[in-house]
C-alpha cells in the first residue's frame, strides 16, 4: 500500500504527469456532461427544470455523490485505456526493434558468407588457372580407343588413295 502511495505522490509531484491526469479528469467530466445532456433531451421534465434553474441543476448534479462515483469510474476507465494503449505501443516498438536487429544480423551474416565465398574462390584461383595452362600446353588429347586414319602424303608413288582434284592454272 505504501508503495502505491509513494508512486501516486511521485506522479503528482511531476508537473507533466499531473497535467496529464488533470486532462484525463477533465475529459471524463466532459464525457459525463455530454452523456447527461443526451439523457436530459429524452426526459422532458428534467429539461424544463434545467431550463428554469439555468445551470443550477447541472452544478447540483456535478456535486452529487452519483456524479462523483461516475466520474471515478470514468477516470479509471480512461486511464486504464491509456495505459493499455501505452503498453501495446511499447510492445509494438520492442517487436519492431527486434525485427530490425534480426534483419541487421541477417545482413551481416549474408555479407560474411559472401566474403568467405570470395576468399574461397580466390584461394582456388591458382588451381583453376594452372589446370587451364596445362590443358593449353598439352593441346588436344586423343581419346583412348579412337583410331585416326594416317596422314596421306602427296609424294606417295602408289596413290592408292583418292585424291581431290587440284585446280591448276
Amino acid at each position: 500500500m505504501n508503495a502505491a502511495l509513494a508512486k501516486a505522490q511521485q506522479l503528482l509531484l511531476d508537473q507533466n504527469e499531473r497535467d496529464y491526469l488533470l486532462s484525463q479528469v477533465n475529459s471524463a467530466k466532459e464525457e459525463l456532461r455530454a452523456k447527461r445532456k443526451k439523457q436530459l433531451k429524452k426526459d422532458t421534465a428534467s429539461k424544463i427544470k434545467s431550463l428554469v434553474e439555468e445551470g443550477k441543476y447541472d452544478k447540483q448534479y456535478e456535486q452529487s455523490e452519483e456524479f462523483q462515483q461516475e466520474l471515478k469510474v470514468k477516470v479509471r476507465e480512461l486511464l486504464t485505456e491509456q495505459e493499455w494503449r501505452r503498453r501495446k505501443m511499447q510492445m509494438r516498438i520492442s517487436e519492431e526493434e527486434g525485427r530490425l536487429k534480426k534483419d541487421e544480423e541477417e545482413q551481416k551474416e549474408m555479407w560474411k558468407r559472401k566474403r568467405e565465398h570470395e576468399e574461397e574462390w580466390e584461394g582456388t584461383r591458382e588451381k583453376r588457372v594452372s589446370s587451364w595452362r596445362d590443358f593449353m600446353k598439352g593441346g588436344k588429347k586423343n581419346k583412348k580407343g579412337e583410331i585416326r586414319p594416317p596422314k596421306l602424303k602427296t609424294e606417295d608413288p602408289n596413290k592408292s588413295y583418292v585424291q581431290r582434284p587440284v585446280k591448276r592454272g
